[in-house]
């Protein structure tokens, strides 16, 4: 996301309604900016944190606009107007959702260390310190890159359920996507604040048992000195309910993983002797049969999450003290939501059945079975225009999760290509899910 501050202020997004994104796109030049002004714009209306808990819109605003920017040069040129209003949509919402936080009037100490500032920010997390640790946070994104900044914090964010441990995802996309962007990585405020109040959220059972298998390097995928003990797909697969966490949430839901000791019982011996990219593999896997074999009506939100948690965790492992920490972390996650949502016992060599046509984007618009049957299916060579077809749906449709899943397939699949048809597979199955409920209220779309 290139940064372009000079393009940017010819247009503006202030007092938007987001009900006129239609009109209001040409009036205000929108259309003329470039992609990377149009995103350093909507990044600039998503900095200022709320003074209000974030609800689930909030929290999600800067990893949606990372999202959708990344799918953006996928989308099918026809439609590439829409998944930039809907950019724009995204930032009037924003704006529109209620007080920010007072100007801050920081005041850097040219003396002070990176690591001595991340220090006071995680000791103004686990004291409650709201204000101090956005204080911190902003000033540790005004004097680091996006990828110092999230090697800074991985050790600080990794643990942590509070922010519904999206605080992991932000570090992973912004250096990827963001990397010379200040202004999208100041919005590592809000989950700034959002750690600090609830301090006490966190996954704790892998730091009580001291550092894992020492992570040397090893080809991709490479596998620890015991594959078997090392096997993280066998516990995951069906594994018994620990109860009811009361929600389906994600605090309640991997805090449950911890105090019932389940995380320890299946987790404890295979984390400690893996590698991170054996890890990625087969946690990542075990989240797309998840959302093709498993309970449909879980897809949009515990399945998602189920693959795009642990990926972000896995992906910032490098920046960590303890890797064998990030392993511990995403394969609680994957063990929380196949424990409390699954109904079945996934089956790795599972196959859809073979459809009986050849119109694979015809299928997209199928039912979510269909349309994953038609991905996993479909020739080499459609593939370009399915991806093509999956990435404009998730750039143009509403929902955060639909884009930030997307997303995750199209990367889970770049980085184990044997694989790359189950996570398209799943990347449709969403999409198809998310075709089969009316757009209501949507000022683009209705």
């Amino acid at each position: 996301m290139p940064t372009e501050t000079t393009r940017t202020r010819a247009a503006s997004l202030a007092e938007l309604d987001p009900g006129a994104i239609v009109d209001e796109y040409p009036a205000r030049g929108l259309d003329r900016l470039s992609d990377g002004a149009l995103a350093e714009l909507v990044a600039a209306s998503l900095a200022r944190p709320k003074l209000a808990p974030a609800d689930s819109f909030i929290l999600h605003a800067p990893l949606e606009l990372l999202a959708r920017v990344a799918l953006l040069p996928l989308v099918d040129p026809g439609s590439r107007h829409l998944a930039r209003q809907r950019l724009v949509w995204l930032g009037a919402t924003y704006q529109a959702a209620g007080a920010e936080v007072p100007d801050l009037r920081l005041e850097p100490d040219p003396f002070a260390r990176p690591s001595d500032t991340v220090g006071h920010l995680e000791a103004a997390i686990n004291a409650g310190e709201i204000d101090d640790a956005d204080a911190l946070a902003a000033g540790l994104a005004a004097s680091l890159t996006p990828a110092q900044l999230s090697r800074a914090l991985t050790d600080v964010v990794l643990p942590r359920l509070s922010a519904a441990a999206h605080g992991n995802i932000l570090l992973f996309q912004l250096s990827r996507i963001a990397p010379r962007s200040p202004v999208a990585a100041a919005s590592v405020r809000g989950i700034a604040r959002e750690l600090a109040r609830y301090p006490d959220w966190a996954l704790t059972w892998s730091s009580k048992r001291g550092p894992g298998a020492p992570h040397r390097g090893v080809d991709q995928f490479g596998v620890g000195p015991d594959e078997v003990a090392g096997d993280l797909v066998e516990p995951l697969l069906g594994p018994a309910s620990p109860g009811d966490p009361g929600s389906t949430f994600i605090f309640p839901t991997m805090s449950l993983m911890e105090t019932s000791g389940l995380a320890v019982e299946l987790l404890d011996l295979p984390t400690r002797v893996t590698y991170v990219a054996r890890a990625q593999r087969d946690l990542l896997r075990v989240a797309a049969w998840s959302m093709i074999q498993d309970a449909p009506d879980h897809a949009p939100y515990g399945w998602s999450h189920c693959l795009t948690l642990p990926q972000a965790a896995l992906g910032i492992a490098e920046g960590s003290s303890d890797p064998s920490m990030a392993i511990a972390v995403a394969a609680t996650y994957v063990l929380g939501f196949r424990s409390t949502l699954g109904r079945v016992v996934l089956a790795p060599e599972w196959v859809p059945p073979r459809p009986d046509g050849d119109d694979v984007l015809g299928a997209l618009d199928a039912s979510p079975a269909e349309a994953a049957a038609a991905v996993w299916h479909a020739s080499p060579d459609a593939l370009g225009p399915v991806t093509a077809r999956l990435a404009t749906t998730a750039s143009t449709h509403p929902d955060a999760h639909l884009a930030k899943y997307t997303l995750a397939c199209f990367d889970a699949a770049h980085a184990d290509p044997e694989a790359s048809r189950l996570y398209l597979a799943a990347a449709a199955y969403l999409g198809a899910w998310w075709a089969q409920l009316p757009l209501l209220d949507d000022p683009l779309l209705s």
